[in-house]
């Protein structure tokens, strides 16, 4: 039994139906979202809240690395004072004998005086086999004048805190689960953007640290009252510029590895195809 033309060309149209339709199917199941269209649904604004977020967060980093440097290293400043001879510099600019033990109270007292648990900086030491004052009038002076700094920070961070819970607050409120994505993205983007400007800063001081040191002092001491001289201050007898150098260049590896270890899960989320383009 043989078909008619006619039927043949049904059943080849209602073949091609079926192909177009299963076509149609498989097109619909397997669709991709451009990559520069995917996140076209996040606004101007929700972009520069993630930056904000970003900005915050790495500020928050910052103080706390170096708060981890100065704070939670056990043995830090001994180390150093070792690494430089203090007692020997101290002697051979001042005249004046002291041993570790001493010292150590000193930058004990130190710290806690800048994070604002200590009064005042009357630290009594033996020097010279007599206990006495350690710090001058103008090194007190000096010393004040960093503890506003250093408290200055803490406020700032914990300013900066409040917009991070803010900010997650309202995305997370507008977006849902997409808040995730969005915070990930801005933090990704700002994050390469300031590790990179902080470790072209950190190359550039290392290169001369005495110039950028001078200019920082200038900057947050323009009352110029933080230049002394070995040979009638303790002080700088103790801590000398490479002391400075060593903590700072502490502080700028935590603060480069912490702030490099948060952008993994922004790294997987954009890996993943759940993040920004």
């Amino acid at each position: 039994m043989t078909e008619s033309p006619k039927d043949t060309d049904h059943m080849t149209d209602d073949i091609r139906t079926g192909k177009d339709d299963r076509h149609a199917r498989d097109v619909h199941d397997k669709q991709i979202i451009p990559k520069e269209e995917k996140w076209k649904d996040f606004s101007y604004g929700e972009g520069i809240l993630s930056a904000v977020f970003a900005l915050a967060l790495l500020f928050t980093v910052l103080i706390t690395s170096f708060e981890a440097v100065c704070y939670w290293t056990p043995g830090l400043y001994d180390r150093e004072f070792r690494k430089y001879n203090v007692p020997f510099l101290l002697e051979y600019w001042k005249g004046d004998r002291m041993d570790y033990d001493g010292i150590n109270t000193v930058i004990d007292e130190t710290m806690l005086y800048l994070r604002g648990e200590r009064e005042n900086l009357i630290v009594e030491v033996p020097v010279n086999g007599k206990l006495q004052g350690f710090y001058r009038e103008d090194e007190i002076s000096h010393m004040t004048d960093v503890r506003e700094v250093f408290l200055a920070a803490m406020r700032m961070r914990s300013a900066a805190i409040l917009l991070l819970i803010l900010t997650a607050g309202y995305l997370i409120q507008k977006k849902g689960r997409e808040a995730l994505a969005i915070l990930g993205c801005g933090y990704l983007r700002t994050c390469l953007v300031i590790l990179g400007t902080a470790a072209a800063f950190g190359a550039l001081c290392a290169s001369d640290f005495t110039k950028y040191f001078t200019v920082f002092h200038e900057i947050f001491f323009s009352q110029g009252n933080w230049e002394f001289d070995p040979h009638v201050s303790r002080m700088i007898c103790i801590m000398p510029e490479e002391f400075f150098s060593d903590i700072a260049l502490r502080i700028l590896i935590t603060f480069l590895c912490s702030a490099g270890v948060l952008g993994i899960p922004a790294i997987i989320i954009k890996k993943n195809g759940k993040g920004c383009k």
